[in-house]
C-alpha cells in the first residue's frame, strides 16, 4: 500500500470533516497558486523566435483545472512549518491506491523535478510549429500539460509532492472553493504537529475513533535525525520505506528511537563523570573562576568587528 500525505492548518480540521463519510481537500487553479514559479511552462529561450511564438499561441489555450497537492513524506519538516503554520497543525495519510481507484481517470502523478527544461520540449515545439499538423499540436499541448502541472524547480523537491488534477468535473463548489470530497475508507491516518493545542488533540483523537483510523503525533527528538511519531497507544514509530511503523530500539532513558544496538542515545549517554570532566577542561569556566571572562569577551568580540 503506498501512501501520500497532506498537511493541513490547525483552523481548519473541523472543516474538513465537515461532511459526514468524506474528507474535504482544497484545490486550486495554477492562475492562483502562490508560487509565481508554480505551473510555469519553462521553455529554452534560445529557440527560433517564430518557435516561440507558436508555442506561446498554443499553450494560451492550456485549461486550467483545479488541482491538489501531496507530500510523499510526513516527515518534510518545512512543509510542517508552512502549510501547518509552524508544527501546530496536523497532516493527513491517504491511500495512493484507493485514491486512485475513486477518483480513476484523474492524474495522481509524481512532481518531476529538473534544473531546466524538458530536452524533448523543443523538438516537439519544432516538429508542430513546422508541420502545422493538428495532431503535432496536440502531441505538444499534451506534453505542455505534463510540464505544466507535474513539473517543479529542484530547488522543491523537498517537498517530494505528488498532484491530484481534477480533469473530470469531480470536486465540489463550496463557498466559492474547489473541493475535492474524498471518501473516509482512503484515508489511513491522522498526524498532529508536535507544537498542536490540547484541543486538536482531543478533537483529532475522538475523530480517528469514530472513523477507526490511526492516530500519531510528530516528535522532533533530541539526537534522532529525522522526526518520529507517538501513536495513540504512545508507540514509538519512525517513517521508513513509505511507511509508518513501530521502531523496535529506543534510548533506555528518553526512549528517542536508536539504531546499532545501542541502549542509550547520545544525549542520555552522558554520565555525571563525562559532566565533570567536560566542565574541568572547559576554558571558559577557568576564565570565569578568575574573573576574566567578561574583559576576553569583550576583546575577542572587537577584533571579529575590525
Amino acid at each position: 500500500m503506498s501512501k501520500i500525505y497532506k498537511y493541513f492548518g490547525s483552523s481548519v480540521f473541523e472543516l474538513v470533516f465537515d461532511k459526514e463519510g468524506f474528507c474535504g481537500v482544497k484545490c486550486s487553479l495554477p492562475k492562483d497558486y502562490n508560487d509565481p514559479y508554480e505551473l510555469f511552462l519553462a521553455m529554452d529561450l534560445n529557440i527560433p523566435t517564430e518557435y516561440l511564438a507558436f508555442y506561446s499561441d498554443v499553450i494560451q489555450e492550456m485549461p486550467q483545472f483545479p488541482t491538489s497537492c501531496f507530500s510523499k513524506s510526513p516527515i518534510v519538516s518545512p512543509m510542517w512549518a508552512h502549510y501547518a503554520n509552524n508544527h501546530t497543525g496536523f497532516a493527513i495519510e491517504f491511500d495512493l491506491e484507493k485514491l486512485q481507484q475513486h477518483f480513476d481517470g484523474n492524474p495522481f502523478w509524481d512532481v518531476d523535478y529538473r534544473e531546466g527544461p524538458h530536452k524533448s520540449l523543443g523538438d516537439i515545439v519544432q516538429r508542430a510549429a513546422e508541420l502545422k499538423k493538428p495532431r503535432y499540436t496536440y502531441d505538444l499541448q499534451r506534453f505542455a500539460f505534463s510540464e505544466a502541472y507535474f513539473s517543479k524547480y529542484a530547488q522543491w523537491s523537498y517537498e517530494e509532492e505528488l498532484r491530484f488534477v481534477d480533469t473530470t468535473g469531480v470536486i465540489e463548489k463550496v463557498a466559492g472553493n474547489d473541493i475535492l470530497y474524498i471518501p473516509m475508507d482512503c484515508l489511513v491516518s491522522v498526524i498532529i504537529g508536535p507544537k498542536s493545542d490540547e484541543n486538536l488533540i482531543t478533537l483529532s483523537q475522538e475523530a480517528v475513533e469514530e472513523w477507526g483510523l490511526d492516530w500519531y503525533q510528530l516528535v522532533i527528538g533530541k539526537s534522532h535525525p529525522q522526526p518520529y511519531f507517538r501513536s495513540y497507544d504512545g508507540t514509538i514509530c519512525t517513517f521508513k520505506d513509505g511507511d509508518i511503523l513501530a521502531h523496535d530500539e529506543l534510548c533506555d532513558n528518553c526512549e528517542e528511537p536508536v539504531s546499532g544496538g545501542n541502549e542509550m542515545c547520545p544525549w542520555c549517554s552522558i554520565t555525571e563523570a563525562h559532566e565533570i570532566d567536560a566542565a574541568a577542561g572547559n576554558p571558559f569556566r577557568l576564565l570565569s573562576e578568575a574573573g576574566q571572562l567578561e574583559d576576553y569577551m569583550r576583546s575577542m568580540d572587537a577584533i571579529h568587528r575590525e
